[in-house]
């Protein structure tokens, strides 16, 4: 899965033991099948079997921050095991094998509290909710937490969560209904402190009335001196709409500290920033940089890429130059809705897997009449590091750019194909380098430059 495949592999090869838990035997577990020989292979590989979501008790969490919890509906086949009991188990395993540890480097895991049931999905929700020490009380939202070691939190977003000893909100099934508001606070629990809208002051005019009488979500009730609506507010409710801080002996508004009724609590003075005055590595203001690798010359600045990215250049890492005539085209890499966010899910399951068959490259009419390409022919794609074979398809979707007077052809190709499961393909992250974005690492794998050319079109014509 991770940038410049062949590179990983190598790295994968040297190393002394690797545990792989998944629910079929995926590429990292079967690294060496295609490209190494085992006996360059120094690594002993541990797959061990995982358990399906229906096969454990667990939640789900959507990246508009809901968290839902779901049942256990059968028991795992076979040695199959949920991460929760894995984990639970070698936790005990390790605490039996420092018992009688006097070493002082052994006392940390034997005094750590571990006392989770067999099935402890349910207790380190808890655990992650947060509770009082040592009553052990649950705490219902995470401006109750204490620094002064009274409180326990794995994670103070989700405090809230589970806010009692009887009731899971992620467990929380009661939706709105047709005539409610839509924002569904009885279902599941959105982090932090159940809000299904960040910033949601900013709903109300500075005066506290809704914006549009027709769209309200939070309000100003004079009649009950109190905030209203249909969430739950990400400010002081107890704060009235002219409420005016007093600055006396501190910071003046809009400075250096929140006023205590501005919408956005996440910045420090409670605004909305355009400009970042700390924080990231690359400027207090964003910006258009090309990709590390382009085909062309960036038309704005004259910093061609982030001068603050993050390189390793390395002989098995390498990086094509600006323009390079050999990697003319731009390539853009995306994921497909039938993988399911991955490809494992998919393509080890022959009903899923026959909706995406295999990988392919969409490339314009334009450049499939210049490379003379026919629909399905098989092409080739190459980078320094590597290239890939896959079908064509000749699209609309991928049309020529102009920049400066210049002719750029894009291709498009999906991640999450390999040689495992019933849909086989190359996989694309043998053609992408490792390059870092300054501020998180993430690599820049969605564009940089590469060639194509056919490929096996007498293979292709003999496959039918």
């Amino acid at each position: 899965g991770g940038h410049n495949r062949k590179l990983v592999e190598q790295g994968l090869a040297n190393l002394e033991w690797m545990v792989v838990r998944e629910t079929f035997e995926n590429e990292s577990a079967s690294f060496w099948y295609r490209s190494l020989r085992p006996e360059n292979v120094k690594a002993e590989i541990f797959l061990l079997p995982a358990s399906l979501p229906g096969e454990k008790d667990g939640t789900f969490t959507n990246t508009h921050r809901l968290i839902q919890w779901h049942d256990k509906v059968v028991d795992p086949p076979g040695d199959c095991r949920s991460e929760a009991w894995f984990f639970n188990v070698l936790g005990r395993r390790l605490k039996e094998l420092y018992a009688d540890s006097a070493e002082p480097k052994d006392q940390p895991i034997k005094h750590l509290t571990w006392d989770y049931p067999d099935e402890p999905a349910d207790a380190v929700l808890r655990e992650i909710n947060g509770y009082t020490w040592p009553e052990r009380q649950q705490i219902a939202d995470f401006k109750d937490l204490k620094e002064d070691g009274s409180t326990a939190c794995g994670c103070w977003i989700y405090t809230g969560v589970y806010p009692r000893n009887d009731h899971n909100q992620a467990r929380a099934r009661e939706p709105d209904g047709p005539d409610g508001p839509g924002s569904h606070l009885g279902w599941g629990f959105a982090w932090p402190s159940n809000r299904r809208v960040m910033y949601n002051r900013a709903s109300a005019r500075p005066d506290g009335q809704p914006w549009s009488d027709r769209k309200r979500y939070l309000w100003w009730d004079a009649s009950q001196a109190k905030w209203v609506g249909h969430d739950n507010p990400d400010f002081s409710t107890d704060r009235p709409p002219e409420y005016v801080p007093d600055w006396a002996s501190g910071p003046r508004y809009g400075m250096e500290a929140h006023d205590g009724v501005s919408p956005f609590m996440m910045s420090a003075d409670g605004k909305a920033w355009l400009f970042v005055p700390s924080g990231l590595k690359d400027g207090p203001l964003p910006t258009h940089y090309e990709p590390v690798e382009s085909a062309v010359r960036n038309p704005l600045y004259a910093s061609q890429s982030n001068p603050a990215v993050k390189l390793w250049p390395r002989g098995d890492n390498p990086y094509h130059a600006v323009g390079d005539a050999r990697f003319p085209y731009v390539i853009t890499t995306y994921r497909l809705t039938e993988h399911h966010s991955g490809g494992i899910p998919t393509r080890m399951v022959p009903t899923t897997a026959e909706l995406q068959p295999g990988l392919f490259v969409e490339l314009s009419p334009e450049l499939a009449a210049e490379l003379e390409v026919a629909p399905l022919d098989w092409v080739v794609v190459s980078t320094a590091r590597g290239e890939v074979e896959a079908r064509a398809l000749v699209t609309d979707r991928m049309r020529p750019l102009r920049i400066d007077g210049q002719t750029v052809h894009q291709i498009g190709m999906p991640w999450h194909f390999g040689w495992q499961g019933y849909a086989t393909g190359d996989i694309v992250n043998t053609l992408s380098a490792i390059v870092g974005d300054p501020n998180t690492t993430i690599h820049e794998g969605k564009a940089f430059t590469c060639n194509l050319r056919r490929g096996r079109r007498e293979a292709a014509e003999q496959r039918g």
